[in-house]
């Protein structure tokens, strides 16, 4: 029971930060916004909107800020710096990592609130489906969610976290051009082992749905897709390192 005066259900929801990574996203990232915004209305908690302009020659900035979002520069070209810049100036209780082309719908919010909440949560992540074609569509949401759940991996476009276990074990990895959602999910993973926390997906129920864009996988194919990404796995960390061997990630998004 409470002991400070103050029901349990009188006390404030924790606060979100949303940070979004934006490299020449002009073209996506005010649809992007709009989805953030409407998901934030399902929340009855403080949400927090954060894009991070990593140095972007079209208006991706100008634009964010226009429609309301803190704006963060981050100089240098790399998704694990403008994360990080993100993470820094975030001021929630949890953080979400969420990509330019990417949008939420429904309760998602919440769900991450009651996971981490629950104390037993350090972070995760959760299914996500392409916007293409309907058979990469169920590929990807029934096969490779189904996969990377059942190894408790996650991927890019959604992960969530405690903000204070996120500091705590440095935040993404600067020198890994890619697969650094893995990298921290392997410390944080760690830091839940020691503190009796779990790493949690969020699967797909109707409550909600997160839609990435499919520009790639109909550039490249759904297989290709899920073979590049299941090769950063395995990729080693010296290439990892090299963004002339992490090129497939830089592509610009068309």
């Amino acid at each position: 029971l409470p002991t400070d005066g103050v029901s349990a259900e009188s006390k404030p929801l924790p606060k979100i930060s949303i940070v979004i990574p934006a490299f020449n996203e002009a073209k996506l990232i005010a649809t992007t916004l709009e989805a953030v915004f409407q998901a934030r209305t399902a929340y009855q908690g403080e949400v927090e909107v954060i894009v991070v302009d990593n140095n972007s020659s079209d208006a991706t900035g100008e634009i964010a800020a226009s429609m309301g979002a803190m704006v963060v520069f981050e100089p240098i070209n790399q998704i694990a710096r403008a994360r990080n810049a993100g993470g820094k100036a975030a001021t929630g209780d949890y953080l979400i990592f969420l990509d330019a082309d990417t949008l939420i719908e429904g309760d998602i919010l919440a769900k991450v609130a009651r996971s981490l909440g629950s104390g037993q949560v350090i972070g995760g992540g959760a299914w996500v489906e392409p916007d293409s074609g309907w058979f990469s569509r169920l590929v990807f949401k029934y096969g490779i969610n189904l996969i990377l759940a059942m190894r408790n991996v996650t991927v890019g476009p959604f992960l969530y976290c405690d903000r204070r276990a996120f500091l705590e074990v440095g935040g993404f990895d600067e020198e890994l051009y890619a697969a650094e959602e893995f990298s921290l999910a392997k410390r944080l993973k760690a830091l839940g082992e020691r503190t009796q926390k779990k790493w949690k997906i969020i699967r797909y129920d109707a409550g909600h749905r997160i839609v990435t864009s499919g520009r790639k996988f109909d550039k490249f194919g759904g297989l290709e897709m899920a073979a590049r990404n299941a090769h950063l796995i395995w990729m080693p960390n010296r290439k990892l390192r090299q963004k002339n061997q992490c090129k497939f990630w830089y592509d610009v998004r068309k």
